[in-house]
């Protein structure tokens, strides 16, 4: 898929964001993320955080065209198609000689899902071919498996594991790596969550771990100094003051740590929060948390830094067939090759509406602030969008998407404009 520059990933009220492409399929309603997927989704304008392209548990629980289920022993299989045209302005996200092209993308998924006494496993795959006829340098392939494993062992404890093998890019001006040509990378990540606490219990506590390790493949002379590994831990104790509402104590760590230059590179982070959750009823759930965050270098010289944060992820759902997304995070991102490190002020709002059982649209608008620590360098980001599907039959359905992006900075030679016009045709079984 056409890669949009990563400014927040795919809640679908961001399926723009993340570095996902900027030309994807349009998939149905999206469903609201949980308070701990939030990070994984949302990260920033030059992130080098790998960047998902699915999550094969929601393709499975619903599936892109309500697809009919391939029955092999006890697994159920969902394979799907997707084609999409469309013409990028502004391949490269340059602020002059912009290369306008015409595109072609094709992206099959294929997701297995077993369910069994009560426990579930899912493996995916989903793989995305760009061809640019215009800008062939930025062709660009995406190939992702993912498996997740979900187990509940009595009424108060149970298990999360999620495993993620991508192999992808980073587009021309997703980055401040200079690139020619997109970087590509491979990334492998595994995290595991267990929660102790029955869903009615007063207190409920989470505990969370995982790892990332992420290699570049090319352009060697620059994406070298961005190879990482990485691990997190989390803690959260959830405290249910009302029928509906629990407060929220959290803790997390990070760890980053660079093949090279790690003296200079190598940091971590560290968040505390408190919040509310609510989970009202069908047309309203939420969470908000406010806290600390810490980023501390091994580097003396670059020594550490302390901000205020917040975390908010709002879903209103008047209706059954009309439903609000609101979001909002302050997050630092590891720099890629301008500054130490980011911190990114991010607000998604996205509005989904069927109009009929057969035609749907989203709305979206999205705004991230970028700040540069070491440099003087702050950017704005805008992306705003309009798609529409309609449904030819139960298995088949097209649809048409428009967006438009904008960057102003204060190094001019950073501001680009951005038009991206799509038409897709995506079939299941």
């Amino acid at each position: 898929m056409f890669k949009l520059k990563s400014i927040s990933g795919f809640i679908a009220l961001a399926l723009v964001l993340s570095g996902m492409s900027s030309l994807s399929l349009a998939d149905e309603q999206p469903k609201a993320l949980s308070p701990a997927d939030l990070l994984d989704k949302l990260s920033s304008p030059n992130s080098t955080k790998p960047k998902p392209s699915f999550d094969a548990k929601e393709f499975a629980d619903t599936g892109s065209q309500n697809p009919a289920a391939i029955q092999a022993g006890p697994f159920f299989i969902y394979p799907t198609l997707g084609i999409a045209v469309g013409r990028d302005s502004n391949v490269a996200r340059t602020s002059r000689n912009e290369i306008s092209s015409t595109a072609a993308l094709i992206s099959p998924s294929l997701v297995a899902d077993l369910a069994s006494n009560g426990d579930r496993y899912i493996f995916g795959y989903k793989g995305k071919f760009t061809r640019y006829a215009d800008s062939k340098e930025n062709d660009s392939d995406s190939n992702e498996l993912q498996f997740q494993a979900d187990n509940t062992y009595s009424s108060r404890l149970s298990s999360l594991l999620l495993a993620n093998l991508l192999y992808a890019e980073d587009a021309q001006g997703t980055t401040d790596s200079g690139s020619t040509s997109p970087d590509r990378y491979r990334s492998l990540g595994i995290k595991g969550l267990v929660a102790y606490g029955a869903v009615e219990a007063t207190g409920r506590i989470e505990i969370e771990a995982g790892a990332q390790n992420k290699r570049y493949s090319n352009n060697e002379s620059i994406t070298r100094f961005f190879d990482q590994d990485s691990l997190s831990a989390a803690a959260r104790f959830f405290y249910r003051v009302a029928p509906k509402t629990s407060l929220i104590f959290e803790g997390r760590a990070q760890n980053f740590d660079y093949v090279v230059n790690p003296s200079l590179q190598n940091s971590k982070e560290y968040r505390l929060y408190t919040g509310l959750k609510w989970d009202m009823d069908d047309s309203f759930m939420g969470t908000v948390k406010v806290g600390m965050l810490n980023k501390r270098y091994d580097d003396s010289v670059k020594g550490s830094f302390n901000k205020f944060s917040y975390e908010a992820l709002l879903r209103f759902t008047p209706l059954t067939y009309s439903s609000f997304e609101i979001s909002a995070l302050r997050t630092p991102s590891e720099s890629t090759g301008s500054g130490n490190f980011l911190l990114d002020d991010v607000l998604n709002a996205q509005w989904n509406h069927s109009w009929s059982s057969y035609l749907s649209s989203r709305t979206y608008l999205t705004y991230v602030n970028s700040d540069y620590s070491g440099v003087n360098r702050s950017d704005d980001t805008y992306i705003t969008g309009l798609a529409v599907d309609y449904k030819l039959t139960r298995w088949l359905k097209t649809g048409a998407e428009f967006r438009y992006e904008k960057r102003n900075s204060n190094i001019t030679t950073q501001d680009y404009q951005r038009n991206l016009f799509m038409v897709n045709l995506s079939g299941s079984l």
